[in-house]
């Protein structure tokens, strides 16, 4: 006699999960940039030239800025910010605070298979800025890099009362045709 049921909930776990990209999860992304696609990356202590990316790799979850061996390749298009390295692509969301007006100083970010319905990304010269006209802040292009590599938007001052156990940063381009360190 077969047993149905984990066939059952394998076909229902398939059916109502979401579509993963086409690259094998916790595989590296490509050793060498996709045609429209940029590398981002930390260019201050204590992060310096640690890149974008998730894990594992290409995959929904938590915005990471770590090795450059498993960088994320991205762009901005559209105000949204795009892994281009996989298919579906993974847009970049951005925490929405409950209280625009007094936001919390940190604002969670990470990918998922849906475009970001709150905020807008752009390049301002190399550097990545996220911007929203109900949430005020100093420095469009101010990040904030806390526990286990998290990535943040830093709705506070730059380098001003950082809070415990984070690190302010800013992140920009780099458009060589690989990630080094």
């Amino acid at each position: 006699m077969v047993n149905l049921i984990p066939l059952i909930l394998l076909a229902s776990t398939a059916l109502s999960s979401p579509v993963l990209p086409a690259v094998d999860p916790g595989s590296p992304t490509p050793t060498t940039l996709v045609t429209g696609a940029l590398w981002i990356r930390a260019v201050v202590a204590p992060n310096y030239h640690k890149y974008l990316q998730t894990k594992p790799a290409n995959s929904p979850g938590t915005a990471l800025i770590e090795s450059y061996t498993t960088a994320g390749q991205f762009n901005v298009e559209g105000g949204q910010l795009v892994n281009k390295a996989v298919n579906p692509p993974l847009y970049m969301w951005v925490e929405e605070p409950a209280d625009k007006a007094n936001p919390p100083r940190t604002l969670a970010t990470w990918f998922n298979t849906t475009k970001n319905p709150f905020g807008t990304f752009a390049f301002q010269g190399d550097g990545l800025t996220w911007q929203v006209p109900s949430v005020k802040r100093q420095n469009v292009a101010a990040w904030l890099v806390c526990a286990k590599q998290a990535l943040f938007v830093n709705t506070g001052a730059y380098g001003y009362q950082t809070p415990s156990g984070c690190a302010d940063q800013t992140i920009h381009y780099y458009n060589d045709k690989t990630a080094n360190n």
